[in-house]
């Protein structure tokens, strides 16, 4: 039996170099992660995070999140319990753009000076996994509609991509 997770944040910026100041980073503002055990979902997680600072409009323009949807919502460090919980004992971590989704939460786990994340041993990047069927990489929309042969009405909300994704992966057997 394998446990897979499809994650996927919607964020306050884009990630800077590593050597970039971690109080420079940008921080996850949306968190969402589908469980699937042998194809069947078997549980979500879906939070709006208060990201302790102040973000660009082009954020909200993009995800229709604004700054005054997260006041009064956990900061990331509060919900690391129920975050870790959920990724115990997951085999497979799936995301479109894997090395954004994980470097951001990377970086929220450093300011939270967090250590022993219960990180999946296999994550796999649908950007990179896909990348074959055009010869670069495709956009979630893109390969959605490649692989389902239908539009995706892209949201950028965070449960809403993760959905689309395990749609696709659902459809390839992979989940």
């Amino acid at each position: 039996m394998t446990t897979s997770i499809v994650l996927d944040t919607e964020t306050t910026g884009l990630l800077l170099p590593k050597t970039a100041d971690i109080d420079k980073q940008p921080c996850i503002i949306e968190l969402a992660m589908a469980k699937f055990e042998d194809g069947k979902l078997i549980g979500e997680f879906s939070e709006l995070i208060d990201p302790e600072r102040e973000f660009d409009p082009i954020i909200t323009k993009i995800t229709g999140i604004k700054p005054e949807d997260l006041i009064g919502k956990p900061k990331l460090r509060q919900l690391l319990p129920k975050i870790e919980d959920f990724m115990a004992g997951v085999d497979v971590l799936y995301a479109h753009n894997a090395p954004f989704d994980k470097g951001m939460l990377e970086n929220e786990l450093e300011r939270c000076a967090r250590t022993g994340f219960p990180w999946p041993p296999t994550t796999i990047c649908t950007v990179q996994e896909f990348m074959h069927l055009k010869g670069r990489r495709l956009k979630l929309t893109q390969l959605y509609e490649l692989k389902l042969n239908k539009a995706l009405q892209q949201s950028h909300r965070a449960m809403d991509d993760v959905m689309a994704l395990a749609e696709i992966l659902i459809a390839e057997g992979l989940v």
